[in-house]
């Protein structure tokens, strides 16, 4: 006879290997050795790429880089391997699966245990699982490359998971699960998705004291909430080697400041994001119902099309061969997306299986949680919306705390996908395993379905008679085929046959939903019936769901998103332009790529000290640079950032090529003389017209550090770069009086120290942006370092907590089984 433990241990294993299954079928290229394109982390690692290589050559920490925007903290990119042990317990969990399946995996594995604890049967805890790992907001965050947004959007259930029970009174057990999901999703650095957790456990938590004022079980209640206070603060303490730092160098960015320079412009008044930046991604409200139906607006800017399209059937009709035809249908590139955002990889759809059981839920389930669950949904739901609902939203993004140090509204919807999912189980649990009558279930089922139904009859097929199905790219489009097609004839007709599309798509969406909504319901009301055992109606509907999710996620993963290694490392292959500039071997220079937008261009880092980059927490001063001076190609400021090459279209070939800079000052340079200016603002606006070779700008505020001295040079003055090295840069000086140095490396308080000749010496802020440093008379050895002792307090702190939260998280598990709670 086998024993108690291995019956109650094979279902839970049979659910990783079906979870594992799931993933590797939605990814299943991997089974062939391919990769996952993910564009941003394509643009990841030309961010990492020199502070990997000095880590790997050296064995010492990169603490700053020059890859991108001049120069700036490795914190967010790659600064060493984490002192947080934790990341091995994160590893453990992925249960080392390949990317993108290990998410996938993680994703459903986290869910499957919140449906456990709230008490679901197997199959519609499996159905819970994969409906959360399958909704399509996390197809096309993996796709697009989100690492640490999915991988702490895993971490979301399981935290709930513990909170639960900690309130059912399992302190020990609730606890220890929250103490340990926490500190992974904190581990996993994507604030925002932390932020996010954390409006869902208020709302649990509100739910949670009302119910237990009504129970009169306060006292207990008020245990719990001290339990998880003190795990949600002891899960804090081993990310102290990311949060330490970043509390220190927040205020710099432009997530945690504003600028210096004063603006009539009331959106960049707060210390955070500029509000328009912010809430660039907002969800429409009408949008809002691609959850139910996932091409409401088209789907993505990027669609795929067939040959019995409007679109295939108008390019055959206007002249073009049917091979090239058919090749445009499936490259992927139609815009059937007609929506507000600036473009989008994929709607965000949860099921309309999962929105009808949301429905019904509301009608069936007497559960307290029902109440927080709908809570947060709408929370989610209307922070998605952003400028759409600027009066609300506003309104929050100043005084929410925090909440003005995020981006993309659209990522709110997180919330929706993970509650509406948890209340959608718990409908179906109820509807098929509750002790309610049968009329009254019944009743409601037909409700709920009268509901659904409407709700799809008037978007999909009211809403195809009431839509234009216009967006506002469409005028672009219409002239990017104009010129394709040789044309504005050609070109309407062809937007027409979009339009046409759009609607099909938005009617094929309808039907598609009707008959799933069917195929649910039929089991279900069998069920109710007795006509049909529950449990094959609660398979029919798992399996239903499933369907339901991995044929839309198929849209958006398949064969296309994947390629061969040696594919996706040909797109970080040096072009002809990148070969030539790589000749120059000299080892610190800078150089602007101007075939791509280079403030949104991380690419070019991977070979260069780039200019440009691309970076959601950039310094401030550098993004104040770009807006006022590198925009407007101010050459003076290119130069005095030792801009040595541009890389440009040529005009005849089209291909990138290198063109030298001889105006570069290079490294670093004596000046002549010094123009006070009193603020910020005039200090920028002097940069409009000076000689950076000659004269240097400085606010008024350095003055008594500077002192009053006339600063010398002349010809034989000099400053010369003798080692080049993330953490520090050496050089050599030569003047014949006192004068004042410039340096082309970007200024930065937090860390930065220079000494001559082992000598202290204080950096001056210069042009807005540079170092400068006043260098006596003669011959001197000029060394910056960079040594943040943030940085090195909190590796320590971070490492001894991270083991210590271990041992905590396993002598709670202990206990909880030795006490059998």
């Amino acid at each position: 006879m086998k024993p108690v433990w291995y019956k109650a241990l094979m279902p839970h294993l049979l659910a990783i290997l079906i979870f594992i299954g799931i993933s590797f079928g939605l990814c299943s290229p991997v089974l062939e050795g391919k990769s996952l394109f993910q564009s941003d982390m394509m643009h990841y690692k030309g961010m990492q790429k020199e502070a990997l290589d000095y880590y790997e050559k050296t064995g010492d920490l990169p603490l700053w880089s020059n890859s991108m925007f001049g120069g700036m903290p490795t914190y967010i990119f790659y600064s060493g391997p984490s002192a947080n042990k934790l990341g091995l317990v994160n590893k453990a969990m992925t249960l080392f699966l390949p990317n993108p399946v290990d998410m996938f995996y993680l994703l459903m594995i986290g869910m499957y245990l919140l449906c456990c604890v709230i008490g679901c049967k197997y199959w519609i805890r499996i159905a819970g699982a994969v409906a959360y790992g399958l909704a399509t907001f996390t197809i096309i965050s993996i796709d697009a490359g989100h690492i640490t947004k999915v991988m702490s959007m895993a971490y979301m259930a399981p935290v709930l998971a513990g909170i639960i029970l900690t309130y059912r009174g399992k302190y020990l057990l609730g606890g220890s699960l929250t103490l340990l999901a926490t500190a992974l999703l904190i581990y996993n650095n994507h604030p925002q998705i932390v932020y996010y957790t954390l409006i869902i456990g208020v709302c649990l938590f509100i739910a949670g004291l009302v119910n237990a004022f009504q129970e009169k079980t306060l006292l207990p209640f008020a245990k719990a909430t001290g339990t998880l206070i003190i795990a949600a603060v002891l899960a804090a303490i081993p990310a102290m080697d990311n949060l330490m730092v970043m509390n220190e160098y927040t205020p710099y960015t432009i997530r945690g400041s504003h600028s210096e320079l004063k603006s009539d412009n009331p959106s960049t008044g707060s210390k955070g994001l500029d509000i328009n930046y912010a809430f660039q991604w907002s969800y429409g409200q009408g949008e809002t119902f691609t959850l139910l139906l996932p091409h409401l607006l088209g789907g993505s800017t990027n669609e795929k099309l067939s040959t019995s399209s409007n679109t295939y059937k108008t390019l055959i009709d206007i002249g073009v061969p049917q091979v090239q035809a058919e090749n445009a249908m499936n490259n992927g590139t139609w815009q059937l997306y007609w929506g507000g955002l600036p473009f989008t990889s994929g709607p965000v759809y949860i099921g309309v299986i999962i929105c009808f059981l949301f429905i019904l839920a509301l009608f069936i389930v007497d559960s307290w949680h029902k109440w927080w669950l709908l809570a947060a949904t709408l929370i989610g739901i209307v922070l998605s919306w952003g400028y759409n609902l600027p009066g609300l939203n506003n309104f929050l993004f100043n005084h929410l705390p925090l909440y003005n140090k995020f981006r993309t509204p659209t990522m709110a919807l997180v919330i929706p996908q993970l509650t509406m999912v948890t209340l959608a189980v718990m409908g179906l649990q109820e509807i098929l395993y509750g002790n309610k009558e049968k009329k009254f279930l019944l009743q409601h089922l037909k409700i709920a379905t009268i509901v659904t139904t409407i709700l799809i009859g008037l978007i999909a097929f009211g809403g195809s008679m009431l839509y234009r199905f216009t967006g506002p790219g469409d005028p672009a489009l219409m002239n990017r085929y104009a010129q394709m097609l040789g044309g504005e004839v050609n070109a309407a007709r062809l937007m027409g046959a979009i339009r046409q599309d759009r609607a099909a798509a938005l009617s094929n969406d309808g039907l598609r939903a009707f008959i799933y909504l069917l195929l649910s319901v039929i089991p279900i009301w069998y069920a109710l019936k007795g006509k049909l055992k529950v449990s094959y109606a609660t398979g029919i509907v798992a399996l239903l769901i499933v369907a339901d999710l991995f044929t839309i996620g198929k849209q958006y993963m398949n064969e296309s998103n994947f390629s061969e290694d040696l594919q996706v490392n040909k797109y970080i292959t040096p072009s002809a332009a990148d070969q030539q500039i790589l000749q120059d071997k000299d080892p610190y220079y800078r150089v602007l790529n101007v075939t791509t937008n280079p403030w949104l261009d991380a690419n070019t880092s991977y070979f260069h000290k780039s200019v440009g980059g691309q970076s959601p927490a950039k310094l401030w001063i550098y993004e104040d640079l770009i807006q006022h001076q590198l925009s407007k190609n101010n050459m003076a400021v290119y130069n005095m950032l030792n801009t040595r090459y541009f890389i440009v279209q040529d005009n005849k070939t089209g291909q990138p090529v290198a063109q030298r800079n001889p105006e570069a000052l290079g490294n670093a340079w004596f000046i002549k003389g010094i123009n006070w200016v009193p603020d910020a603002n005039s200090e920028m606006s002097a940069l409009d017209h000076f000689n950076p070779a000659d004269t240097v700008v400085i606010d008024q505020r350095f003055k008594s550090t500077v002192g009053d001295f006339s600063p010398y040079a002349d010809s034989s003055s000099k400053i010369t770069l003798t080692e080049y090295s993330l953490n520090q840069l050496s050089f050599k000086s030569q003047n014949q009086q006192e004068g004042l140095g410039v340096f082309s490396d970007i200024y930065y308080p937090a860390g930065w120290n220079a000494y001559i000749d082992g000598k202290s010496t204080p950096i001056l802020r210069v042009n807005y942006a540079l170092r400068g440093l006043k260098i006596p008379a003669g011959q001197h050895e000029i060394l910056f370092k960079f040594k943040p002792k943030t940085f090195f307090t909190a590796r320590k702190i971070s490492g001894i907590a991270s083991i210590g939260i271990m041992a905590l998280v396993v002598a709670g598990f202990g206990l909880s089984v030795w006490r059998k709670e």
